[in-house]
Formats: C-alpha cells, sequence, structure tokens
C-alpha cells in the first residue's frame, strides 16, 4: 500500500543519535506514530468510511412492502348513510424489481464507499508526507545552527589574530574594526539559525497538537541518502498514484452508474393482494392487482446518456492526469539527481579544498602572508559551501518524498557506496 511504502522511504532519512540524550530525541518513525495518534483529519475518514458501509448495505434493500387501507362509500345518503355501506379494502403491494436495480445500486455504493476509502489513504498520505518534510527542515535547521555556531566561533578567532597583528603594529585599526564587523554578522546569522529552528520544532510539533515541542532534538542524519527505484520502475509505479487510483474509483462509480441507468429500461411490476369487506351484503372477497408503468425505455435513455458521457469523461481525466504525473515524476526525477551530484562535488571536493585553503591562508595571516580580507574571504566561502551542502542534501530528501507520493513505490536501498 502506497501508505506503507512512503513510510518506509521516509525512515531511511532517520537514525537515531548515539548520545547520552538519545532519550530526548525525536526520530520520524515517532514523530509519525504522534501524528496519526489524535489526528483529525484521519478520525473524519474512520466516520465516512462508516456511513458509505451503512449506505451500501441501505442499497442493497429491496423496496418495501407496501400496506394500505380504503374506505370506500361512507357517509353518503340513503344506503351508504355513515357505514352502512361501506366497502373497506386491506391491500398488501410490493415492486418486485427487474434488471438486477438492488445489486446495481449496491455496485455504486460499493464505488462510493471504495472513493472514500481511497480519499482517507490520499489524507493519511498527505499526513505523513508533511511529518516527513517538517522532520527534515528540522534536521536540516538543526545542522545550520551548527554551521551557524562553527562560523562564530571561526569569526572570534579571526578577530583575535586580528587583534594581535594590530597590537602588534603590524596591522592598521580598520582591521579590527573588519574583525568586529564579522563577528557581529556571524553573531546575527547565528540568531536567526535559532529562531528559525525554534520555529521549524514547533511546526513539526504542532502536527499531533503540542504547542511547546517535547522533544529536544530531531535524531536524523540529513547526509544519509535513500537511493530511489530507477526511472523506469518509478514510471512503471505510477499506477499506484493515490490520485489515479481516486480517478479509477470515479471511473468505477461512473460504469456503476451507467450499470444501473441500463437497468432502469426493465420494467418494475407492481404486484398487491388483500381482502375487500363490503358491510351491505355482508360479504368478504380476496382481490389480486397487478400494475406496470410504461415507457420505461424511453425515460431511462436520458440517464443513460448522461453516465455514459460521465464515464468517458473520466477515462480522459485519468488519462490527462496520467500524463501530467510522468512529467511531474520525470522533473523531480532529475532534480533528486541534481541535488545528489551537489552534494557529493560538495563534500568530495569543495569543501575538503575549502577546509585546506582555510588552514593555509591563516597560517599565512598570521605570519603576514595574507591579508584580512582574504582570511574573511576562506571563511565565508567555507561557511556557505557547508550551508548548501546542508540545503543539497534537504532538497534530496524533499523530492525524494514527493517521488514517493508520486509512485506509492518504496525506496527500499541506501547507496552502500556512499559515505557521509
Amino acid at each position: 500500500m502506497a501508505l506503507r511504502h512512503l513510510l518506509g522511504a521516509c525512515l531511511l532519512v532517520a537514525t537515531v543519535l548515539p548520545s547520552a540524550a538519545a532519550d530526548d530525541a525525536l526520530t520520524l518513525g515517532k514523530a509519525v506514530a504522534k501524528a496519526i495518534a489524535d489526528n483529525p483529519e484521519l478520525a473524519l475518514g474512520r466516520y465516512r468510511d462508516r456511513a458509505a458501509d451503512a449506505l451500501s448495505r441501505e442499497a442493497a434493500q429491496p423496496p418495501p412492502l407496501d400496506l394500505g387501507l380504503e374506505l370506500e362509500n361512507v357517509g353518503g345518503t340513503g344506503q351508504t348513510r355513515g357505514l352502512s355501506g361501506a366497502e373497506t379494502t386491506l391491500l398488501l403491494s410490493r415492486i418486485l424489481e427487474r434488471g438486477n436495480k438492488a445489486a446495481r445500486r449496491r455496485g455504486l455504493a460499493e464505488g462510493r464507499g471504495a472513493l472514500v476509502r481511497t480519499e482517507a489513504d490520499i489524507r493519511r498520505l498527505d499526513l505523513l508526507a508533511r511529518v516527513a518534510r517538517r522532520f527534515v527542515h528540522v534536521v536540516r535547521d538543526q545542522n545550520l545552527l551548527a554551521v551557524a555556531e562553527k562560523a562564530v566561533a571561526l569569526a572570534r578567532r579571526a578577530r583575535t589574530q586580528a587583534q594581535r597583528r594590530v597590537e602588534a603594529g603590524a596591522a592598521p585599526a580598520s582591521e579590527a574594526a573588519r574583525a568586529d564587523i564579522a563577528l557581529a554578522d556571524a553573531e546575527l546569522e547565528l540568531e536567526h539559525a535559532e529562531h528559525e529552528l525554534k520555529a521549524t520544532r514547533v511546526s513539526l510539533a504542532s502536527l499531533w497538537g503540542e504547542r511547546q515541542p517535547g522533544f529536544r532534538q530531531a535524531a536524523g542524519d540529513i547526509y544519509t541518502l535513500p537511493q530511489p527505484d530507477e526511472l523506469e520502475t518509478l514510471v512503471a509505479a505510477l499506477e499506484q498514484n493515490p490520485q489515479l487510483r481516486r480517478l479509477a474509483d470515479k471511473q468505477r462509480i461512473a460504469n456503476a452508474r451507467h450499470r444501473l441507468a441500463n437497468a432502469q429500461r426493465y420494467t418494475d411490476i407492481t404486484v398487491s393482494g388483500g381482502i375487500r369487506r363490503r358491510e351491505f351484503t355482508d360479504d368478504n372477497a380476496f382481490i389480486i392487482g397487478l400494475s406496470v408503468p410504461l415507457g420505461s425505455d424511453q425515460r431511462a435513455r436520458p440517464g443513460i446518456e448522461a453516465a455514459r458521457a460521465d464515464a468517458a469523461a473520466n477515462r480522459h481525466e485519468r488519462e490527462a492526469a496520467r500524463r501530467e504525473l510522468y512529467a511531474v515524476l520525470y522533473g523531480r526525477y532529475q532534480e533528486l539527481k541534481h541535488a545528489r551530484t551537489e552534494l557529493d562535488t560538495l563534500r568530495q571536493r569543495i569543501l575538503p579544498a575549502a577546509d585546506t585553503a582555510l588552514a593555509d591562508i591563516r597560517n599565512g595571516y598570521t605570519r603576514g602572508r595574507y591579508s584580512y580580507l582574504a582570511l574573511a574571504d576562506a571563511q565565508r566561502g567555507l561557511i556557505e559551501h557547508r550551508r548548501r551542502a546542508i540545503r543539497a542534501a534537504e532538497r534530496y530528501h524533499r523530492h525524494l518524498i514527493e517521488i514517493e507520493r508520486l509512485t506509492g513505490s518504496s525506496a527500499a536501498a541506501v547507496d552502500k557506496d556512499y559515505t557521509p
């Protein structure tokens, strides 16, 4: 089921932290369990499912028996004065349906029930995707906060070096002022990162009704990238897309409506039987009746044509949705590959080179070989590349979550060759 696949794929994002504070850490599995436990949208689906089941049972019922009582020749004059000439008829009648109408109604009701369940699945998938996205956002902001703290530490170290050079007369006072400005900027970025993390934590906790998050941190390694299936496999799995399943349910409902409309061509027969009492003659007699409406075939034609047109429209709607989903899937898949390429390049080539360059420039700055501008530029470049790597990893997870929503297939393997 798509719900299970999405959860299985998303759980690959989370890894339990090996610290003593692991009990305070929130895994993605716990976040999903909390969100599902008491979600009003999911409760809504359960009640609608019960209602659909009840309507299905109602639709399968045959027409009820009809009990009638007629009193004639009363309250008149002469022999019909009072009740002396009354004729009393007790009649029991029932419609005998032709064309298997009860089964057609039940089929239509069951189709509507399947649509209700599919829509409940869609709501569950939407909830899971929201949990996964917000969980990844929290992990991203935790990493960005760590980078902001690293940036402050680098700025403080550079300011100390600049002050020493100014005090030694090896640099103008403006160099220390620039270092102070850079430190203030880094501290502002740190404050912004703290606020961003607070907001994303509250956003995640709100999914299970907490205004103040009860977890200290999200336990996840953003650099662990689950490996998706090949594009051809994902395209084949598009038929499991919840929106396509919903349109398939609508198609079945349209077909059921068409079958029920066709059944209306068959004339129903009303049979009746009862007893008649004649007070004037003190006689009793049995009554048997039969009635058949005329023109049923002609009256059924507009409903048949409407149901046929509705079924054809649903087929075209589903095909249009399938083509659009392929375009969206293809785009997401390409963005996923690009995010991985960007992250691999940053972590394997750019970040190691930026670390080496910063260490060399820092040592050279102490000896007067490089200017403060070169040191500040090297520090800024390293920090920006680290942030870029975090955002690339976040985009990868975000695209993977959306691919899971589109296909319902599981990204069941982590690339073993990738070392985070």
